[in-house]
């Protein structure tokens, strides 16, 4: 029983009472009541400190978030903000790079962009001489101090390097075995280098296609338009008599200025006499000054030795000989080497340039010109040595015209003051404040947009570049991801705020129920009721303020150091203060909460009658509750009045919050709304669930005392117990259920999202390692690609188990329709489709549990079995046992095929030998199941591909082999969408039969594009298997790998790529890195759990603790006709297990149902199998941990009756 506050004021004194010596009143008796019963005090205390600094740091978290994506988005991407290319303009003559000088005029007038830097790219073969070891990799240059100042890669530690030093990737140093100070060879190709320009027609890929392209800079250098002149033929003797009369003739001209001057005269008259354009003229003047101008006895000496190395081969000579010879010359010049010295190795680029390069040394910008062309002049010196010295042809005879040293001092005076800064192949822009442009998407769309558009309203929108912004793109991918975290930081704050409202309640309801005699004696001493109220507020806030403040330096300590941190890590800086938001979330929880816990016990308080107050040893039930009910007059219920309102929310929710924001992309809100559903799904499953609580705890109890068979004698006591706790024990089995159930979904959410985001990477992978070609205009060296891959599998038949090729779609060919359609044989419904052509052993090398077939050609009788049991249907569709080709004669013209001339013209095709066969022939193809339902189509229908413009119109058979849900890689859907956007695969005989006879239509050789079409195929890498650009290469290892064995497999496969836009893909590094990433998301969710186990520890202490204050009178009369103090203990032990273990079952429940809703909800939109991710671990930590807690919490709750007399547990004083 409470005492009587010392110095208690009189009836008068209280009425008349002074607001300052109200409040010194609560202090008194607040301090009071903290010292008398510490153990509220501190649970409080504690509780309200844990929840509001753990919710207050996880918003500072999110708050640090995005620099986490920043630096994750820089290291897949690059640091660089916008990324400033040449245009790819048709006409390569016009062709040209970025003038850096000009490019910073205008971008230093954006106040957006601190400065701009110039790159150079392109690949190269580097040779180790003392290991003997080759690889290809990439090579770039750039402003090392530049890019340091503007912070281009600044996280990378790197020195100002000069003269021949470079920096080389780890894994390139251990692909070559090269020691950092230690001399490497690399070789340039000029060739290649013009590749990277963008020359990729046949002007530029190959040595014989180059030498067309090469004469005909030279024919239009010198004016030279007619054939007539090119293919003249010249008599080589009377050239050598020519020869020699001019050597004499120019030693005449040199003896004296004036006959010089006189016949330089004569000769630029002559040319104004000829009948020539005035382009000829004006060449042909600057020709005359040339050799004038020069020593013309030293040239007449070349000419003569010229002419002289001629007759000894030849009779007669063109000028087109003459350019060959040129152009021999010129293509040895295109390759040369260079020495450099390996200063450093660089472990990761860490934004510096992007990891998908594999590869890579960098040098300085600075000395580079230099080292080039002397290596590119020495290269000259060389091939001119080596041609007048064993070239007995016709680069022999051309060496002897080129003079050596005055070519390259002529050469080295006119590039003396060459600035390569002005003729940058790219050019890198850094914003200025980065952080806050990338904090949000709408930031970063709104910062590109406004600046570019800037900066084409300075330069003028014709200005010849291009704008990309790579690490725009990649962010918004990582914001996502934001979203989901965010999405989840809120269920987190939900249950702990819901278990801290809560255990604040129990806390001040059981101060209440305890205070009962001693409010009563205040307010029959004349206390206000409103002082009351007061009282209660204050006495809450006496922990919660403290707790506030030691969470608030709590959370800022922490937040500091975090921020430290990653603020090192990102090389990024922003504030160490806890930002706005999430102060105003931990004062509003501080002050809030207790004032919401405050609302329950303040009503019990003031609803006691003054005499049940003063009654020490009688249990009573006489609140008094006053509830005035106008809207029921009318017809309207409260309760129907909320649940419309909540009806209409979610309704409104539903149909038009979600697809509002998901058609304006505000995919954060979308996902948090959705997420809410889920939640409050969760809740309201709950407590329509709780309401077989009392049955569970009921067998709950049986069994516990079935096991313990010893103790039924206690059943009638526990079950008395269970209903008289009954109002107390919902509440606190309501939250434990709750609680456990949102851990249990939260945790199956990760669980399931670390599922999905393993699914998505291996159906894209496909494979262990994925190869593919971005830009689609050169495609692998196939060819040089498999002997490599031949001869791994020789070195080590361990490691490879299969690899497979898959072609470009026909449609993404250039000059092909972009749109081929199928339909059945009555042309509707027709529906687009891809032809994507695939190699015979996909499904051996491509993950096969991702495979989905539904329907296969039953008649079919060689067919094939994958390891997982199931048909190979890529095995079906090369067998063409159940095609029907038709042979049929036509006319070559495709006139009078099929009609009454047709003997007549067959007549005379059979004389003329001019007869062609054509055979109809039938498409095997494999197509997604979505296309059943909506394209009318299955694999016993017979279908057309239809491939038209508005030039022709192509029609082929086709024969549907087999369909598919899922195919690894390929565009393959149930759903009807996939009409849209879907692949069908074919053979590579049947694509390139296909694309064979596209070409040979009249109506495709005449249309604008057919010269697009062949320029594109003749570009292609060499020894291509059926002419195919290969687009993909998928490899499956045949046992377990190591990091360190597939990054050197990917490095010597590297030296095969043939441009930059070749990425390899290891799936399993991929997955590691998303596996590290949810394993924090577990951490997290173990954290939660473990506070939302603490919280619900103090909670299940003070329920029981207020059970048995209000079982004490019971207990006395129990204790009195004999029960023992271990089986009163035996009592709130079971009664407490029952309840928290039904609580822990239902929660676990609803949990798992929930859980296994959103799985398949995953299940149904990815099409792909049901399996649920259940987080068993922390179930098993959180559900018998909280049987623990109980067992603890009712052992300490029972402990303060022991050694204590029967008559002061009856009169409650414990």
């Amino acid at each position: 029983m409470a005492q009587t506050i010392e110095d208690q004021p009189s009836l008068s004194e209280l009425q008349q009472i002074q607001p300052q010596r109200l409040i010194q009143l609560f202090f008194k008796y607040i301090l009071s009541d903290i010292a008398k019963r510490p153990r509220s005090f501190k649970i409080g205390l504690f509780s309200t400190y844990i929840v509001i600094a753990f919710l207050g740091l996880l918003q500072c978290l999110k708050s640090l978030s995005p620099f986490v994506f920043l630096q994750l988005a820089e290291t897949s991407v690059g640091d660089t903000d916008l990324q400033f290319l040449p245009k790819n303009i048709a006409n390569k003559d016009d062709f040209k790079l970025i003038n850096i000088t000009e490019l910073r005029q205008y971008t230093s007038q954006i106040n957006e962009f601190i400065d701009v830097s110039p790159r150079w790219l392109f690949m190269c073969d580097i040779h180790n001489p003392k290991a003997q070891l080759n690889l290809t990799s990439f090579f770039m240059i750039l402003d090392s101090q530049l890019e340091n100042s503007i912070g281009l890669g600044r996280r990378l530690d790197t020195d100002i390097i000069t003269s021949n030093q470079i920096y080389i990737s780890n894994s390139l140093q251990k692909g070559l075995n090269v020691q950092i100070g230690e001399t490497i060879q690399i070789q340039f190709s000029v060739i290649e280098f013009l590749k990277h320009l963008g020359f990729n027609n046949t002007e530029g890929e190959s040595k014989n296609n180059l030498r067309e392209s090469f004469k005909k800079f030279i024919n239009d250098l010198l004016q030279i338009s007619n054939d007539d002149i090119l293919y003249r033929k010249f008599d080589v003797q009377t050239m050598l008599q020519y020869a020699k009369e001019y050597k004499y003739y120019v030693n005449d001209l040199e003896e004296s200025d004036w006959k010089k001057n006189q016949t330089k005269k004569k000769f630029i008259q002559s040319i104004y006499n000829q009948n020539l354009t005035i382009q000829q003229k004006k060449l042909g003047k600057k020709i005359v000054d040339f050799l004038f101008a020069r020593n013309m006895t030293q040239d007449a000496k070349h000419i003569y030795q010229f002419t002289l190395r001629l007759s000894s081969f030849t009779k007669e000579i063109t000028i087109l000989q003459i350019e060959d010879g040129l152009f021999d010359i010129a293509i040895e010049m295109a390759e040369f080497q260079l020495n450099f010295q390996v200063y450093k190795s660089v472990q990761s680029p860490k934004g510096k340039w992007t990891e998908a390069l594999g590869m890579m040394v960098y040098m300085d910008y600075k000395n580079a010109s230099n080292l080039f062309l002397d290596a590119i002049l020495d290269r000259f010196d060389t091939v001119i040595k080596q041609k007048r010295k064993y070239d007995k042809g016709m680069a022999g005879a051309v060496s002897q015209l080129i003079p050596v040293t005055e070519t390259r001092n002529s050469v080295m005076s006119k590039l003396k003051h060459f600035q390569l800064q002005e003729y940058s192949m790219m050019a890198n822009v850094v914003f200025d404040n980065k952080y806050p442009k990338y904090e949000t998407p709408q930031n970063v769309k709104t910062v590109i947009i406004s600046s570019t558009n800037q900066f084409y309203s300075i330069a003028g929108y014709d200005y010849p570049v291009q704008i990309m912004a790579p690490l725009g793109f990649i962010i918004e991918i990582y914001h996502l991801l934001k979203h989901f975290i965010e999405t989840i930081i809120e269920v987190a704050t939900m249950i702990l705020l819901m278990l801290s409202i809560l255990l604040i309640y129990s806390l001040m309801i059981g101060d209440v129920d305890e205070k009962t005699y001693e409010f009563g004696m205040l307010r029959a001493l004349g206390f206000r009721k409103s002082w009351l109220i007061g009282l209660l507020l204050l006495q809450a806030l006496t922990f919660a303020i403290p707790g506030l403040l030691l969470a608030l330096i709590t959370c800022y300590l922490l937040n500091t150091l975090i921020s430290m941190y990653i603020f090192d890590m990102s090389l990024l800086i922003s504030s160490y203060n806890i930002p706005i938001y999430a102060l105003i979330l931990q004062l509003i929880i501080g002050i809030c909460m207790p004032i919401i816990s405050n609302i329950l016990p303040i009503k019990q308080a003031l609803s006691t009658a003054l005499r049940d107050s003063l009654n020490l040893f009688h249990k009573v039930v006489s609140n008094i509750v006053v509830t005035v009910m106008r809207l029921e007059k009318i017809g309207i219920s409260l309760n129907q009045t909320i649940y419309s309102i909540m009806l209409i929310s979610i309704g409104f929710i539903s149909y038009y919050i979600i697809p509002m924001n998901m058609i304006y992309q505000n995919f954060g809100v979308a996902i948090f709304v959705l997420n809410i559903v889920f939640i409050t799904m969760l809740v309201g499953v709950t407590m329509i669930i709780n309401l077989i609580q009392k049955l569970i705890e009921k067998l709950i109890l049986y069994m516990i005392l079935c096991i313990k068979s010893s103790d039924q004698n206690l059943k009638p006591i526990i079950l008395n117990n269970l209903k008289c706790h009954e109002n107390r024990n919902a509440k606190t089995t309501l939250m434990y259920s709750l609680g456990l159930s949102l851990i249990i979904f939260t945790g199956s959410s990760f669980a399931i999202m670390s599922q999905m985001m393993e699914n998505y990477i291996k159906i894209n992978t496909a494979a262990d390692i994925r190869i593919f070609d971005v830009s689609k205009k050169f495609g692998l060296d196939e060819y040089r690609l498999k002997q490599q891959l031949e001869w791994e599998q020789h070195n080590d038949p361990s490691l490879i188990r299969d690899y497979t090729f898959s072609a470009l779609p026909l449609n993404e060919f250039p000059g092909l329709p972009h749109h081929f359609y199928i339909s059945p044989l009555s042309h509707f419904p027709r529906k687009s489709i891809r032809l994507q052509p695939v190699q015979q052993n996909l499904l051996n090398t491509i993950e096969i549990q991702y495979y989905q077939p539904t329907e296969y050609n039953t008649e079919l009788q060689d067919v094939r079995y994958l390891d997982n049991g199931l048909r190979d249907g890529i095995y079906d569709l090369y067998n063409r046992a159940l095609n029907f080709d038709i042979q049929s004669n036509k006319d070559i013209s495709g006139i009078v095929s099929n009609s009454k001339f047709h003997q007549i013209f067959d007549a005379k095709y059979k004389k003329s030998k001019e007869k062609a066969k054509k055979i109809d022939r039938e498409i095997n193809i494999i197509i997604p199941e979505g296309y059943r339902n909506e394209g009318s189509l299955s694999v016993n229908t017979p279908a057309l591909l239809t491939i038209k413009n508005k030039q022709y119109l192509i029609e082929k058979r086709l024969k549907i082999m087999h369909m598919a849900t899922k195919i690894p890689n390929f565009d393959f859907s149930a759903y009807a969408t996939i009409v849209f956007y879907g692949q069908g695969l074919i053979t590579m005989k049947d694509a390139e039969l296909l694309l064979k006879e596209i070409m040979e239509d009249r109506a495709v050789k005449k249309s604008k594009n057919y010269k697009k079409i062949k320029e594109f195929i003749q570009q292609l890498p060499k020894n291509l298997s059926f002419g195919l650009p290969k687009e993909q290469l998928f490899i499956k290892f045949k046992r377990e790998t190591t990091k360190e064995e597939r990054l050197d497999f990917g490095n010597r496969l590297r030296n095969y790529f043939t441009n930059d836009q070749i990425y390899l893909i290891d799936s399993q590094e991929l997955m590691r890195t998303f596996d590290d990433v949810f394993t924090y998301f577990e951490i997290f969710n173990a954290v939660v759990a473990i506070i939302a186990l603490t919280l619900s520890f103090f909670l299940l202490l003070i329920s029981f603790i207020s059970n048995v204050r209000n079982n004490c009178w019971e207990i006395g009369i129990l204790r009195a006709i004999g029960l023992q103090e271990i089986q009163i203990q035996k009592v709130f032990i079971y009664e407490a297990v029952s309840l928290i273990v039904s609580s822990g079952f239902l929660g676990s429940l609803v949990g798992f149902t929930t859980a296994s809703t959103f799985a398949m909800q995953i299940a149904t939109f990815s099409e792909s199998h049901f399996k649920l991710a259940f987080p068993l671990y922390t179930f098993l930590f959180t559900f018998f941990g909280g049987v623990l807690i109980a067992v603890i919490s009712s052992y300490l709750a029972v402990r303060q009756l022991k050694n204590k007399e029967i008559a002061s547990i009856l009169k409650n004083q414990i």
